[in-house]
């Protein structure tokens, strides 16, 4: 991330639904198969997925609003349509750092699921179409997957503070994961989690 700049003065963005950019942006990562390897299951699929050109799975823009006396950040994401494997293209799911903050989601554009669970195992997946918010609670990991056949971009809202944690959902996933079987997408246990 870039260095943060105090502003205390109002600051706006315009925001592209269609794609999810928004300017004036401080920030824009690419995430591509080889940044989320130990989150799909058919790791035979990320390999070849990998050699042949390692392909896009989502875009982050980040702007982070920092006064002297508060901080908070927007971000978009824009997930393309796509799978590896029979798995749907996902965000790679994360818990926040400091356990009491909370994060909003609002779906703009395309559809799929909102993956969330607890550090004790409350797992819920929401479905997610453009107009849908989802307010996260804190000790929740989640993760954004589109299962649509347009790009799902989505709004989100939280404090700079509260940080990522990535570390346990990289060790084992989420509950369930979201596949496509016969044309539709299904939910099935995550193989991960009954190793």
């Amino acid at each position: 991330m870039k260095e943060m700049v105090i502003n205390d003065l109002p600051v706006t963005v315009q925001l592209d639904t269609t794609t999810g950019e928004f300017l004036p942006c401080l920030e824009k990562v690419l995430r591509r198969v080889s940044d989320l390897s130990l989150m799909f299951s058919d790791q035979e699929a990320v390999k070849q997925i990998i050699s042949m050109g390692d392909q896009l799975v989502y875009e982050i823009r980040y702007y982070p609003f920092i006064t002297s006396k508060s901080d908070m950040a927007l971000g978009t994401t824009a997930i393309p349509p796509g799978k590896v494997g029979d798995e749907y293209h996902m965000t790679k799911g994360h818990f926040h750092a400091r356990d009491d903050q909370p994060e909003i989601y609002y779906c703009v554009r395309g559809e799929g699921f909102l993956q969330m669970e607890s550090r004790d195992g409350d797992y819920h997946a929401v479905p997610w179409k453009a107009g849908t918010i989802t307010h996260i609670p804190p000790q929740y990991a989640h993760r954004v997957i589109n299962t649509g056949r347009t790009t799902l971009v989505f709004v989100a809202s939280f404090h700079v503070a509260a940080g990522h944690e990535y570390e346990l959902i990289e060790a084992r996933g989420f509950k369930n994961i979201i596949i496509e079987h016969d044309g539709k997408a299904v939910e099935v246990p995550n193989p991960r989690r009954s190793i």
